[in-house]
């Protein structure tokens, strides 16, 4: 019970002191992705969002807004804490403590916190961006067709997929029917300098995406069908 208590004031502070969430704020992306999807959708009223890396509801988060103009969809991270602060400020949305891979399996996860966007199924990717020590512990990783399949949404549309994933992006696709759901929108991290030259990029090209905005880290891609 004292543990339950802890965890509510823990997540309440983390939404309303810590990330303020009564003060609107233009955008809540790390970059300004949320305010180029938002005019990209403005006469969009409802539609459907897909992301995968999720880590907040507010904070760096590309979905919110839309969330705001009544979308709804599927938010995924590695990190349950995440998915508790999804869970009470979404709670209409599919809200799921996973990895997403190539492959369902079991996989190490390294981190640093139990909220973190730096937190990765890559260990390469942890060496390479994390400072001091690195934690370690198994987690279920699944694809996001098995995701998909398990809520039945072959009828539905999905309107913009974001994938964050630290070094994992493209494992998110290669286990993703990109010509079955056929997103409008890709928000993807890609971190070589020649975006044109890089895997996710070419990878799209081949389904028909082109590249429309870039950020530092995320850029954005439009199915031409």
């Amino acid at each position: 019970m004292i543990n339950e208590i802890k965890n509510k004031i823990h997540l309440l502070h983390n939404i309303y002191i810590k990330h303020k969430y009564f003060i609107k704020k233009k955008s809540y992306s790390m970059d300004g992705e949320d305010l180029f999807i938002i005019d990209y959708f403005k006469h969009r009223k409802l539609g459907f969002y897909v992301d995968v890396g999720c880590y907040h509801p507010i904070h760096r988060n590309n979905t919110f807004l839309l969330h705001n103009k009544g979308w709804h969809g599927i938010n995924i991270d590695i990190h349950k804490f995440s998915i508790d602060l999804f869970d009470y400020l979404r709670p209409n949305d599919f809200n799921y403590n996973l990895a997403v891979s190539n492959k369902n399996q079991i996989l190490d996860m390294y981190f640093q916190k139990h909220l973190s966007q730096l937190s990765t199924i890559e260990e390469g990717q942890s060496k390479k961006v994390f400072q001091g020590n690195i934690k370690k512990k198994k987690i279920n990783a699944v694809t996001l067709d098995s995701i998909l399949e398990k809520i039945k949404t072959d009828s539905l549309k999905i309107d913009l997929l974001d994938i964050d994933v630290e070094g994992a992006d493209f494992k998110v696709l290669e286990g993703f029917s990109i010509e079955k759901y056929k997103p409008e929108l890709i928000c993807i991290e890609i971190h070589q300098k020649n975006i044109k030259e890089s895997l996710i990029s070419k990878y799209l090209h081949n389904f028909k995406y082109e590249l429309i905005w870039s950020g530092v880290f995320s850029h954005i891609f439009k199915s031409k069908a």
